[in-house]
């Protein structure tokens, strides 16, 4: 019986990770457009989120001004969440720019404030919501917001590289583009990247105080009327991608999916197609943890009645210790990172269940999902 067990959930991983992007192919209609519509240059307005970003700030805003500076009505608004590390008077600095607008709060709120604050002033159809610290490929304000020019998309998200600065690989962001690349075909890409994306401004749904995942409730908003597409050409790359494999970040992805469920004038708004890559993209490889751990178990219980078993159980321990060991050759990062995370993640998901608040969420970090 255990034995039937431990394949069914092979089997279902399988199903989980390779099954999804076969049946996007099979079901969704590719999006045709007009690629002669989708060269018009765009104003725009670019709402930079700055918290505590001292370091990035400078090269980022110049980077961005530099970006818009043959487009005279496009604008960059700055809106500073109350920082406390000196990024006010690097902001300050470009006060003079004509291009420039700039927002320093008096009391930190978060993200949904911010971008509410710059959905409000913002002077131009376009919306080009960009973080501080990440580093982006020249040319990428024009590439990502050209697509706009078509009636039917109602966004475009760009493309978080699957290295970092250090150069630095990760398997699961390379899968999770992927996995973007093959929803962006139909216009139905669930969730852009928080990072950097463009929406029309008459798109915009103010987002409540208190959401987590800030990015995916306003795709999923406008998925219900417009299309959202994905272009790996906009490159983003991170600082680290040490982040996507950390604890607190796996509590506030679970934290924000609960509250996305909850969100039930949305997700009814959306076709049973986007509703099934909803929760199929989004949710069932929560079940990978879940599913780990029960192999785990059933191996240990194996152990005992043959020594194979008890090989593969002492193995999976090992791996298991392995991943949470802070100082390992380079080489075998990607598997430690694979197997680390989707420990946090359960160990995360005992803590929503329960209800335990050990910590704050922070309310000034995207979780590039």
């Amino acid at each position: 019986m255990i034995y039937i067990l431990i394949l069914i959930l092979l089997l279902l991983l399988v199903a989980i990770y390779l099954a999804y992007p076969l049946w996007l192919k099979i079901i969704c209609k590719p999006l045709v457009l007009d690629n002669q519509r989708s060269t018009q240059i765009q104003n725009c307005s670019i709402i930079l989120l700055s918290f505590n970003g001292r370091n990035h700030l400078e090269n980022k805003i110049k980077f961005l001004l530099n970006e818009i500076k043959n487009n005279t009505r496009s604008e960059l608004i700055i809106i500073d969440d109350n920082s406390c590390d000196g990024s006010k008077e690097i902001i300050s600095l470009f006060a003079n720019e004509s291009q420039v607008k700039i927002i320093l709060k008096e009391k930190r709120v978060g993200i949904p404030d911010t971008m509410n604050r710059g959905f409000e002033i913002a002077k131009n159809e376009i919306l080009v919501f960009c973080d501080q610290r990440q580093k982006l490929s020249d040319g990428i304000i024009n590439t990502l917001t050209s697509p706009l020019g078509q009636a039917e998309i109602g966004a475009v998200s760009a493309c978080i590289s699957g290295s970092d600065k250090a150069n630095c690989i990760s398997l699961i962001r390379k899968h999770e583009n992927y996995l973007k690349r093959k929803e962006s075909v139909s216009g139905n890409l669930i969730g852009v990247y928080g990072p950097l994306y463009a929406i029309k401004k008459e798109q915009y749904k103010k987002i409540p105080s208190d959401i987590i995942l800030d990015d995916l409730y306003l795709s999923l908003e406008i998925l219900t009327q417009k299309k959202i597409i994905f272009k790996p050409d906009c490159l983003i790359v991170d600082e680290s991608l040490k982040e996507l494999y950390d604890y607190k970040r796996a509590l506030r992805y679970l934290k924000g999916y609960n509250q996305i469920l909850k969100q039930k004038d949305i997700i009814s708004k959306l076709s049973k197609k986007q509703r099934t890559m909803l929760f199929w993209h989004k949710y069932l490889r929560l079940l990978f943890p879940i599913f780990l751990i029960i192999n785990y178990v059933c191996l240990g219980i194996l152990s005992f009645a043959h020594y194979g078993f008890f090989i593969g159980y002492m193995l999976s321990t090992f791996l298991i210790i392995f991943s949470l060991v802070p100082i390992i050759p380079n080489l075998l990062l990607r598997v430690r990172n694979i197997i680390r995370i989707n420990i946090y993640y359960l160990v995360a998901m005992i803590q929503v269940l329960t209800n335990y608040k050990p910590e704050t969420l922070n309310l000034n970090s995207h979780t590039n999902e």
